[in-house]
């Protein structure tokens, strides 16, 4: 006989393929599984012999007459025919054959009521063509043995990791449990939820109690893409700048020493006199390139001061001889030596009087930094960012420790690098500064960063220059990006806008189901603050913030946490970069909310639809004025406050140039009027430019106090000749008047 499979042959005799396994292990025929193949001789044999079932397969039924178990013993048919062979039984058809999934011991028995109505040679109840099979090849794998498991395994708990903003489904899913339990478990706790609806993680918690499961909330900055490791070999590797961080207390001279060895001036164009941005440049000493990041020393900028630690490889702790170490020179250290990069230490303002150099190096001493001339291992130079003494020491140490720092990558594989500084520009879309710190990054190629991606349209360096590549060690501005990514976002070129595409947006959806989960509660406004305070009922304030560029988003974020919310919650309903438009007003109206603007103006329609809709949209240049006023309507204490009044607006029309006078704006008041000595913010692009006053108004040759609406003028604006044409100049009066809540 040829070989078969032992389920065949099992199925013929009603055994099951395990029995029949044994029996051929028994008798030494090898076959390990049901798909098996053997000689069907050898198989009978062992089964005791013509392939006679076991007595216990036999039917409990007693068979119709006639219809005997022997094929040799059947008569023929009526029309004197031979009887067919046996066919190949079914499932059905076999009497006492064991029902699917039963285990064992119990049998499915098909009883024939009808056998005795029926003349010798008919079949039983089955009528017609037999079933057709099913072919082995389907069924093959129902007859795997059971793969044993270790039972420690399968009694341990595991903890289940679930992300924030998951929906109901996907919870269900991730807990095990079947969805219509988790949304009656959902309606006992007072929530009605959809299959589709995002659960809040104290939902996702209080679920998982319910059904005792041991969960681990995932947040996206929990999963931040880290910089991965590359191993590149030592041909490959070269030579790159150094990434020197500038770090310290506010108003200690980190922007004037910069501003020094640059030879610019930026200190005069920020407000108030603080730093609020990152500023990275690169400067040429004795043939070598040194690249400097400017950190913020203001109190509000502790993850922008750690952001510039992070991507550094030289940290600058610059103290102010005069003054010593403060709070936030303590934050700077912590934050490099958290970076594990080398401290230098210069002490500025040497020049001013009453400066202690050596109480400086004292007060560094307690806090782990001994100088080096004092047998440490810190090196502490003496400059002025004034008068320059020093900078020559301190760019010539900066090199020196770089030097022993061996700092190399590989210029030829894809680019990477980290986001230093984002915005959103009027003209040109998001602006993007990245720090290259491995490959070379071109024009043309596809970056991911965070929740966005781009195709790099134009690249320009610190100067303003246009770049067609940036090595490793080399700050760069990248136009092409859809948004404005995150400060600190880890960026690299993928291999086609597609999968840049596609990475972009698993990452975005991510974030956009957790903001979904966080945004609750009833919605109110400023004015009703303290009103609700007094009434004892729940209190939020809904905010819409809009700033100028990423990092002083996240600052002003990261402020507005650190307020005391336990009677008063603050929620920020959307962020965003750039200036305020109809839809921050609509969203603002919606949830009953107020527009936060940092150094950014309405734009377009917006101001129209806020008087419309009564939003309030309150402007701020520095960010503690902010934070210090929301703190002062948390608390009730909105004492007399500064209220600007817009008294007009002019447009800029043409400018003209005088040598005594400087430039000089020829303007048309398009609403309002102008007045000679008031206040007057100059906007170009959405974005506010200047805010000073009017130095001198004419019309024609003759020196007017006012002028009306729709009249010509010139103005000269105060200390400010950048005028061009096409500018809006608002003009305006600040008055203090009592608040009033209602």
């Amino acid at each position: 006989m040829a070989k078969r499979r032992v389920h065949e042959i099992a199925k013929e005799q009603g055994l099951t393929s395990k029995e029949l396994l044994a029996k051929l292990a028994a008798a030494g025929i090898p076959a390990k599984v049901a798909a098996s193949s053997v000689e069907e001789a050898d198989a009978l044999r062992a089964l005791g012999g013509n392939g006679a079932a076991p007595a216990e397969a036999k039917p409990a039924a007693a068979p119709a007459p006639g219809a005997g178990s022997d094929p040799a013993a059947a008569p023929p048919d009526a029309d004197g025919t031979p009887a067919q062979p046996k066919q190949r039984p079914t499932r059905d058809s076999i009497a006492g054959e064991r029902a699917p999934n039963s285990g064992g011991g119990r049998r499915r028995v098909v009883i024939d009521s009808q056998a005795s109505r029926r003349v010798d040679g008919q079949r039983g109840p089955q009528q017609g063509p037999p079933r057709r099979q099913r072919r082995g090849r389907r069924r093959r794998g129902t007859y795997q043995e059971p793969v044993p498991q270790d039972p420690s395994v399968a009694t341990s708990i595991d903890t289940i990791r679930i992300n924030s903003g998951s929906t109901v489904k996907e919870t269900a899913e991730s807990l095990g449990v079947a969805v219509p339990d988790i949304i009656k478990k959902l309606m006992t706790l007072g929530e009605m939820a959809t299959l589709t609806q995002t659960l809040s993680d104290e939902a996702i918690q209080v679920l998982a109690d319910e059904f005792k499961k041991e969960i681990e909330i995932v947040h996206a900055a929990d999963d931040v893409e880290v910089e991965p490791i590359f191993e590149d070999s030592d041909e490959e590797l070269v030579d790159r700048p150094p990434v020197v961080t500038i770090m310290g207390h506010v108003d200690h001279g980190k922007t004037s020493l910069l501003d020094a060895i640059r030879s610019t001036e930026v200190a005069a164009g920020e407000a108030g006199g603080i730093t609020q941005h990152i500023g990275a440049y690169q400067v040429h000493h004795n043939d070598k390139v040194v690249t400097f990041l400017d950190t913020p020393g203001h109190e509000a900028f502790t993850a922008m001061r750690a952001r510039g630690a992070r991507v550094t490889d030289v940290a600058v702790i610059v103290v102010a001889a005069d003054d010593g170490v403060k709070p936030q020179t303590d934050e700077a250290i912590d934050h490099a030596k958290a970076a594990d990069v080398p401290i230098l230490v210069a002490v500025n303002k040497i020049d001013k009087e009453g400066a202690q150099p050596d109480r400086v190096r004292t007060e560094m001493t307690q806090r782990g930094l001994q100088p080096a001339e004092w047998g440490g291992e810190t090196e502490f130079v003496d400059v002025s960012a004034k008068t320059r003494d020093g900078l020559d020491t301190l760019l010539d140490t900066i090199s020196v420790v770089a030097e022993l720092e061996e700092l190399q990558a590989n210029p030829q594989a894809d680019a990477s690098g980290t986001v230093v500084e984002s915005k959103l520009d009027p003209g040109r879309g998001p602006v993007v500064t990245i720090l290259v710190q491995r490959g070379t990054l071109h024009v043309g190629d596809a970056l991911v960063a965070g929740a966005h991606w781009g195709k790099v349209r134009a690249m320009h360096d610190f100067l303003g220059e246009k770049a067609k590549a940036a090595e490793p060690g080399d700050p760069i501005e990248v136009l092409g990006f859809d948004g404005v990514p995150e400060a600190g976002e880890f960026v690299r070129v993928v291999e086609n806008d597609r999968r840049a595409r596609q990475l972009a947006g698993e990452r975005a959806n991510r974030l956009k189901t957790e903001a979904i989960a966080r945004r609750s509660g009833m919605k109110i406004s400023l004015e009703d603050v303290f009103k609700l305070a007094k009434e004892g009922q729940v209190k939020d304030l809904n905010l819409v913030l809009k700033a100028d560029v990423s990092g002083s988003l996240e600052a002003v974020e990261d402020e507005i946490a650190k307020l005391p919310q336990d009677e008063v919650s603050v929620n920020v309903v959307h962020r965003g970069v750039g200036g305020v438009n109809e839809s921050d007003v609509m969203l603002a109206a919606a949830s009953r909310g107020i527009v936060l603007a940092f150094n950014v103006r309405p734009v377009g329609e917006a101001r129209t639809v806020s008087e419309r809709e009564g939003v309030e949209i309150r402007s701020y240049a520095v960010i503690y004025k902010a934070i210090e006023e929301l703190r002062a309507a948390m608390e009730g204490m909105l004492d007399p406050e500064e209220v600007e009044d817009s008294l007009g607006e002019v447009e800029v029309r043409q400018i003209f140039k005088a040598s005594r006078v400087g430039t000089i704006a020829g303007s048309y008041v398009t609403s309002g009027k102008i007045t000679r000595g008031a206040k007057v913010r100059l906007v170009r692009d959405g974005a506010v430019v200047y805010d000073g006053e009017i130095a001198s108004l004419r019309r024609f040759n003759d020196d007017v106090r006012e002028v009306a609406e729709n009249f010509e003028c010139g103005i000269v604006l105060k200390d400010f000749p950048d005028v061009k044409e096409g500018d809006l100049l608002e003009a305006y009066a600040t008055r203090k008047v009592e608040r009033e809540l209602a």
